[in-house]
């Protein structure tokens, strides 16, 4: 039985086969893909080009192209996407293309636009004439054109005529434009700087530094100064010429990007900041200066030609008056007190004190009496408990000056310590009055100065008084600093100096009112003070050391 039914499966299994061969045959179509010619998607859309990394890649970009059978291509740029002034980018001779920081950089400054971010950069390839289709990058670039002087600033060919009297007034307003600033993108440091004209700024004077700002003044000072460094003389009218630098830092790298615009040539008339009453006569003597063991002491000119005069501190001695630190020529005389010069004459006997000397060369006379200019009253020495407060000549205002600590109260000048001949000021108004009223003072330090030639003063307030402080001189303060002074030659900088000190072998410091406060060393031994910074070593000796807080980011001291 179970032979039969296998054999009727079997018969089955046929009969399926062949009813199944004997249906119609279907037609299988096999479709190719459509030929095409076209610009791959990025995989970014939006592209920031940073100057410091000018040769990475900015973008890559890649195509099919099925239908040209070019194998020169052709990539364009275009900011608007109707292509209406395409750009050439480059070509290839393959499916791809890419292009460099810097160049993608500078193509897209040829195309004139100002925005310096999401700037719409339509890119498309074109293949023998046909063209892909096109695809957007959103750009960030950086600027490359330097910044222009704009309106409102000083112009070629202007002129300035500087003078003194406007001192602190602005004199000059340089402006200039730079479209970088409307982004909002970057911090940019403008340097407005000067050289002598046809010198292609190879050492450029700084004279002002500003950040992420368009314009800069100048007060007749700073301009008197800039013209001056360039080489224009005193009381003078020579060109200047001015240029901004633009500094862009990355803050990453420390990478710069610098542009510096077309210079303008301006006229600057200048004006004398200090004065030069120097003359080749001085005091030499046992009661000056050891018969010549230093330099003698100065005679300077007056407002009469051949009438010189000298503000000494003598002790007791005798004096002569030589030319030149030299005895070639030189005179004394027959009389202490004054009277005529005689060519090499008699030593003057003197005794110590503090002297106006008189030499009138046309005539061949001198003078000589006590003088002296202090400040006397309860802000300084309890009217007179203690000697005053002596002032200084400065020849180079021709006015008297001192550095004086003063306490709440009152005060007066007088005269050679006496109250003969006092001054104080009725109206409060500067001028001085013989007799006057006392000057009220409030506690703290002031560079005092008293100009004799239109009895005016000032009482200017400073915060620091510079002293030298360590083992080479005081060991550490168990004795009072060293004191410098002001250097008068600078009235418009912080300078300050100590001349002839004697150091030993060891370490200083610089610090402000003997106090450890404030106080400033050199870590790098390199001519630049840090505060707090590293003990400075000296070799003993004798040295004149001078203090530059002009610029207070960055002062310096010298070592001579």
């Amino acid at each position: 039985m179970k032979r039969y039914i296998k054999k009727l499966s079997y018969l089955l299994l046929t009969l399926t086969l062949l009813m199944g061969a004997c249906q119609p045959e279907e037609t299988l179509i096999i479709t190719p893909p459509n030929a095409e010619f076209t610009l791959d998607a990025p995989g970014i859309s939006n592209v920031y080009l940073n100057f410091a990394l000018p040769n990475n890649p900015a973008f890559t970009i890649t195509w099919k192209d099925d239908i040209t059978g070019s194998s020169d291509y052709t990539v364009e740029m275009s900011t608007d996407d109707a292509f209406t002034s395409p750009v050439t980018l480059g070509t290839s001779t393959t499916d791809n293309f890419s292009m460099t920081v810097s160049d993608f950089n500078d193509a897209i400054v040829s195309t004139g636009v100002t925005n310096f971010s999401d700037i719409a950069v339509y890119m498309r390839v074109n293949g023998g004439g046909t063209y892909t289709n096109s695809i957007l990058f959103l750009v960030t670039s950086y600027p490359v054109n330097a910044p222009t002087f704009g309106a409102g600033g000083a112009a070629n060919g202007d002129s300035f005529s500087l003078s003194l009297a406007n001192n602190d007034q602005i004199a000059i307003t340089i402006a200039w434009e730079d479209p970088i600033l409307a982004s909002n993108l970057v911090d940019v440091d403008y340097y407005v700087e000067g050289a002598a004209p046809s010198t292609n700024f190879i050492t450029p004077i700084e004279a002002a530094m500003v950040t992420n700002q368009t314009s800069v003044t100048l007060t007749n000072a700073e301009l008197n100064a800039l013209a001056i460094e360039s080489g224009i003389a005193v009381d003078a009218t020579g060109d200047l010429e001015i240029r901004v630098r633009s500094v862009i830092t990355d803050a990453a790298s420390g990478s710069v990007l610098e542009r510096i615009s077309t210079s303008i040539t301006i006229s600057v008339t200048t004006y004398l900041t200090v004065l030069d009453l120097s003359t080749t006569w001085g005091v030499v003597g046992s009661a000056a200066n050891n018969w010549g063991a230093t330099p003698d002491l100065p005679f300077y000119k007056t407002d009469v030609d051949g009438v010189i005069a000298a503000y000494v501190t003598l002790t007791d001695g005798e004096i002569k008056f030589r030319e030149n630190n030299d005895w070639a020529n030189n005179y004394g005389s027959n009389s202490s007190t004054g009277g005529a010069l005689v060519a090499g004459g008699g030593n003057l006997t003197v005794s110590a004190g503090a002297y106006k000397i008189v030499m009138d060369l046309n005539n061949l006379t001198y003078t000589i009496e006590s003088f002296s200019l202090g400040i006397v009253g309860s802000s300084y020495n309890n009217w007179g408990a203690t000697p005053d407060f002596m002032l200084e000549y400065d020849p180079y205002s021709d006015v008297f000056r001192g550095i004086a600590t003063l306490l709440t109260g009152e005060m007066k000048f007088r005269m050679n310590n006496d109250w003969t001949v006092n001054y104080g000021d009725n109206g409060n108004d500067g001028t001085l009055d013989a007799g006057g009223a006392n000057i009220v003072t409030t506690a703290g330090i002031y560079i005092v100065t008293v100009n004799m030639n239109d009895m005016t003063y000032t009482l200017e307030p400073i915060d620091y008084v510079w002293g030298l402080v360590g083992s080479a001189y005081n060991n550490w303060g168990a004795t009072p600093d060293a004191q410098f002074t002001r250097d008068w030659s600078q009235p418009f900088g912080d300078v300050w100096i100590l001349r002839d000190v004697d150091l030993l072998a060891g370490e200083y410091k610089f610090r402000a009112n003997n106090d450890w406060a404030v106080n400033y060393g050199d870590n790098g031994s390199n001519g630049t003070l840090e505060a707090g910074g590293a003990n400075i070593v000296s070799t003993a000796g004798t040295y004149t050391i001078t203090l530059d807080f002009t610029d207070p980011a960055n002062p310096t001291y010298t070592v001579n």
